[in-house]
């Protein structure tokens, strides 16, 4: 998956419309690691909705706006849609493109690192201080109170 992340920001330099391309391949195979159970056959838009609920909403959308300009990066029709003219527009392609390079990195903070990180803390809490935490109202998933 790094090889495939690593040469969608290489090719993105010389070629925007491959770098959205590659850029939607590896948030896929991310999203599929991450969601082993979704069905084999499921588009990627099915996919993004099964983790949609693990995700802050600006990850999501990011996840959505990946998804629509990679298809219309791959899919190349006589009119290219807003989002690819946007893509490959000189002023705000280079913006938008980091943008949908870095959304794979966002998946991996949220779904992967931080409950890591946060969980490993939350573990290392004395159990006390723990039960008086969820007894002050706290989801101990969230590790916050109410």
């Amino acid at each position: 998956m790094r090889e495939l992340y690593e040469e969608s920001r290489t090719v993105a330099g010389v070629s925007r419309r491959a770098g959205a391309a590659l850029a939607r391949a590896t948030v896929e195979r991310l999203i599929k690691t991450l969601d082993p159970d979704a069905p084999k056959k499921a588009k990627l838009d099915q996919r993004i909705d099964r983790i949609r609920d693990r995700l802050t909403p600006q990850t999501a959308q990011l996840l959505d706006v990946l998804r629509v300009t990679g298809n219309g990066a791959l899919h190349v029709d006589d009119e290219p849609g807003e989002l690819v003219v946007m893509a490959l527009d000189d002023k705000e392609g280079p913006e938008l493109l980091e943008l949908l390079l870095e959304t794979a990195n966002d998946l991996v903070e949220e779904m992967i690192a931080r409950p890591t990180t946060v969980g490993g803390l939350w573990q290392r809490i004395p159990e006390g201080i723990r039960n008086r935490i969820i007894g002050a109202g706290a989801n101990p998933q969230q590790g916050t109170p109410n």
